[in-house]
């Protein structure tokens, strides 16, 4: 997943990660307010050891008392304090407000504790440190009573291999377990005579007091900062899961698989183009406004064009794969496109269910229906033929033999006809349309329709032997690139191009009963000069050269643009190449050019 596809996801699941960092904040201070305060207090007791012999061997000389960490919470210890510091206090709740710590290096054990406020944990940590140090002699005799005990053991081992020399007085075995018993009794004699010599065993170094006392745990903010970052986890986990969970369609590579034909045009901003149309009701591909949708009608336009390969009279059949997808907008439009391109088109409403596609095509002010039941539309070029029979179910009608006679003369009247046929999946009548095509389009939605409903209907068609050519996938964000590709071409600011948005295409302009194959090549690039007025002293018939944006197909291409004779700059009246005749004025046929691109300059707002 690249960063954009993690971006994009995160927005898609910006809900969740809403969610889920507000209740994470909302719990992490209701926690932070909620949780008591706890303060720790520190107290050193310094342990006394004895060396009582020389400095060579201090490891066996050394002597002190038990230094076991274990011993500060030991139950008669916890037991004193508590009675110090709170009469009746339970040895076992006061465990777990104290730990110690011996340090061997200085011979310190700490003594730490902790309680609800600084004076209470200062006085538990003073208590326990006292009883502590209390307790201390109590554990030396209990020192020198288990070296006794193990005197007591030594001295029977050596009464036993005393008997062993005694009757084998050269066994060498005997003799060196004797030198043992009697080194390691020595020792401990040692040991026990500095137990006993120890009177301090030892005493409080440094006493916790009220200053030293500090809160234990997170400060509130750390709290809150930690919810706020476990939510945004959380949050982000489960974007991704809902995008892991996630059935639906979510770009071409996705529409591509599931439907196992190419995507033939991605449709940017049709819910955009469809708000524009119900505000000023011109269909966006008729207004001449270049626009992402626009270029993506074109687009399909052009791949189906590929597809029908140079047919004479071709049938487009457009096609959802359910009711949400906007089936009918794209198919008046891309009947318009046709139109406009200078090709006589129909567009054939095949939905008797919901016959939206006549009123996004409303009819002419001019001739009325002609006897073939076609009648025109305000895009020139495009006529409209509707379907309908209200006595038959709508399936069974479309079976019959009159309307394929009337799709059949409706195509031979055109060049291209287009039909609206409603849902694959809703009713039987896409699949018995698609039986009068060439070419069938799938209109689908990304982010709505699921993967396994295109696959469905793409399946369907492909089973009833309508040759489905491709997809048109709708419901896809465009970005800047989009946007860019859309308006290449449009003067900017400061812009020396000689392209302007009102120059006009010679398909776009070509009469509705004109074949663009007709059109005169040179007569393609004086579209604009024919509006300007007469130029003085240009010969009869002659047009100022200007570029001209290349053909669509469909149409004659343009011819290659003509240049100024030399000499003669762009947008300046300038005298030829200096000549032996120096005297001479310009000839009109020199300086007509000039004077043409000025006049078509100055009309431009």
């Amino acid at each position: 997943m690249t960063v954009r596809e993690f971006l994009r996801v995160m927005w898609e699941g910006k809900y969740f990660l809403v969610a889920s960092i507000v209740l994470a904040l909302a719990a992490a201070t209701v926690y932070a307010d909620r949780k008591p305060e706890v303060f720790e207090a520190t107290a050193t007791v310094q342990i006394n050891s004895v060396d009582l012999g020389d400095s060579t061997t201090p490891a066996a000389t050394t002597t002190s008392v038990d230094t076991d960490p274990g011993l500060v919470e030991a139950p008669g210890v916890l037991q004193t304090a508590g009675k110090a510091v709170a009469a009746g206090a339970d040895p076992k709740a006061l465990a777990a407000q104290v730990s110690g710590v011996f340090d061997a290096t200085t011979g310190i054990m700490t003594v730490t504790t902790t309680a609800g406020t600084p004076g209470g944990a200062v006085e538990l940590a003073n208590g326990v440190a006292s009883a502590y140090v209390d307790s201390l002699p109590g554990v030396i005799d209990d020192q020198i009573t288990e070296i006794d005990a193990r005197r007591d053991a030594l001295r029977d081992q050596l009464d036993t291999v005393d008997k062993q020399v005694k009757d084998a007085p050269k066994d060498p075995l005997a003799g060196a377990e004797r030198s043992t018993i009697i080194d390691q009794y020595q020792t401990l004699s040692a040991s026990r005579s500095t137990l006993e010599s120890i009177v301090t065993p030892a005493q409080v170094l440094v006493p916790a007091t009220g200053s030293s006392a500090v809160v234990v745990g997170l400060p509130r903010a750390s709290i809150v900062l930690l919810g706020a970052l476990a939510g945004l986890a959380i949050g982000i986990g489960l974007a991704l899961a809902r995008r892991a969970l996630d059935s639906r369609l979510r770009g071409r590579s996705d529409a591509a698989v599931a439907a196992g034909v190419p995507v033939l045009a991605e449709l940017y901003g049709v819910t955009k183009a469809a708000r524009s149309y119900r505000r000023t009701p011109v269909l966006p591909i008729s207004s001449r406004v270049a626009s992402p949708f626009t270029e993506s009608i074109r687009e399909l336009r052009t791949a189906l064009h590929v597809a029908m390969q140079d047919r004479e009279h071709a049938v487009v059949v457009v096609t959802a794969t359910d009711p949400h997808a906007p089936r009918s907008f794209i198919a008046a439009n891309l009947a318009a496109s046709w139109a406009m391109s200078g090709r006589a088109t129909v567009a054939v409403s095949g939905d008797l269910r919901r016959p939206d596609l006549e009123g996004l095509l409303p009819r002419t002010n001019g001739p009325g229906t002609d006897p073939d039941g076609l009648r025109p539309t305000q895009v020139p070029n495009l006529r409209f033929l509707a379907l309908y029979d209200p006595t038959m179910d709508p399936a069974d009608y479309l079976a019959t033999d009159r309307v394929r006679a009337t799709v059949e003369a409706a195509r031979d009247a055109a060049e291209v006809l287009v039909i609206d046929a409603p849902p694959v999946l809703a009713a039987a009548d896409a699949t018995i349309l698609g039986a009068f095509a060439d070419c069938v389009v799938l209109v689908t939605t990304a982010g709505r329709t699921a993967r396994s409903v295109l696959a469905e209907a793409a399946e369907r068609l492909r089973i009833n032997g309508v040759p489905l050519t491709g997809v048109a996938l709708a419901g896809v964000k465009g970005d800047s690139r989009m946007v860019y590709a859309s308006t290449y071409g449009e003067p900017h600011e400061g812009d020396p191009s000689d392209t302007h948005p009102s120059d006009t295409h010679p398909s776009d302009t070509a009469p509705a009963d004109t074949d663009p194959s007709d059109v005169d090549p040179s007569a393609a690039s004086k579209v604009d000069d024919d509006a300007s007025p007469e130029r003085p002293g240009a010969p009869e018939g002659d047009a100022a050269p200007e570029r001209v944006t290349p053909a669509r197909e469909g149409t004659t291409p343009a011819r290659p643009p003509v240049f100024p004779p030399t000499g003669v700059r762009v947008g300046t009246v300038a005298s030829p190449v200096p000549t032996a005749a120096q005297d001479e004025p310009p000839t009109p046929a020199q300086v007509a050019p000039t004077i043409g691109r000025l006049l078509r300059t100055a009309r431009r707002p």
